[in-house]
């Protein structure tokens, strides 16, 4: 099968799904009420990040973004908040712990309810197997106080998590610049992505007098494909959307980690769709061709 076929297929099944999601008045008109009150929630976070003097990176305005590309999706916008010193630290026991920071609050519609899920230290300390328990703590009181004053906000529950869940990798054949490059070349030619990000461990490590390896953050997302592997799905926006890729070096080794969709659809709703598997294909293809010689 060629490449354009695959394309094609891709296209077709994350354009059939997005046609069948079209709404009535009535539910637009709860649409952009939920929009109001997701928003008053992400102010409100954003509020307490500036009282802990935490960086607010990037919100991502997953119904919005959507609807510029013509797709629905109920209101859902999740916020990142870094810090430099517990980034530093937690990285500096696993790598791959970047994959899951800086703090993340996403606040969504779902069920006739507005809700709120955050990553908590327990999914850290599971996922990585991360043993500093001081920097733990640091970590869960901040994001505690993030969503203190949020009615029923909860933790992603981690409780059946395991060591390197859901994560996938590929070892780059080319340095680590490069490996960043080709990436992000490769992410925007599919027309249809947007770029969000890039976090640069190593680059804040420096900045309060610490060393790292090379590690950085890449998140980017497809507002159309998105909304579709959302729409049943909202709280995977969390971990799975905008799509994470920490590229690190590794015993002299270039890495390129993953989230697999669906995973975290597994994770979050002990269920997946034919959308989750069709943008995993997707961002793997993506990722392993910006990769190989």
């Amino acid at each position: 099968m060629t490449i354009f076929n695959i394309k094609t297929i891709i296209t077709a099944a994350v354009v059939g799904f997005t046609l069948s999601g079209c709404g009535t008045g009535d539910e637009k008109l709860q649409r952009d009420v939920d929009l109001i009150a997701v928003d008053e929630r992400v102010v409100l976070v954003s509020k307490k990040a500036e009282k802990q003097n935490l960086t607010q990176l990037l919100t991502i305005d997953h119904s919005r973004l959507a609807k510029k590309e013509d797709a629905e999706l109920a209101a859902s916008r999740v916020a990142l908040f870094s810090d430099i010193a517990l980034n530093t630290d937690l990285v500096a026991q696993n790598t791959l712990v970047g994959l899951d920071l800086p703090f993340r609050v996403i606040s969504y519609a779902e069920d006739e309810q507005i809700k709120t899920m955050y990553t908590d230290a327990a999914f850290l300390q599971k996922r990585h197997n991360l043993s500093d328990t001081v920097a733990l703590q640091n970590y869960q009181t901040k994001v505690s106080e993030l969503v203190k004053d949020i009615p029923n906000a909860k933790a992603v529950n981690s409780q059946t998590l395991s060591h390197n869940y859901g994560i996938k990798k590929i070892e780059s054949d080319y340095d680590f610049e490069t490996t960043l490059s080709n990436i992000k070349r490769d992410v925007l030619k599919e027309g249809d992505t947007l770029w969000f990000i890039n976090l640069d461990y190593k680059a804040e490590a420096k900045k309060i007098g610490k060393a790292l390896p090379d590690a950085t953050l890449l998140v980017f997302g497809a507002p159309a494909p998105g909304a579709t592997a959302m729409s049943d799905f909202p709280s995977i926006g969390l971990d799975a959307f905008g799509q994470k890729v920490l590229v690190y070096v590794e015993e002299g080794k270039v890495i390129v980690a993953y989230n697999d969709i669906v995973d975290m659809s597994q994770l979050h709703y002990q269920d997946n769709a034919l959308a989750h598997r069709v943008i995993n294909f997707r961002l793997g293809k993506t990722l392993s061709n910006a990769v190989e010689k």
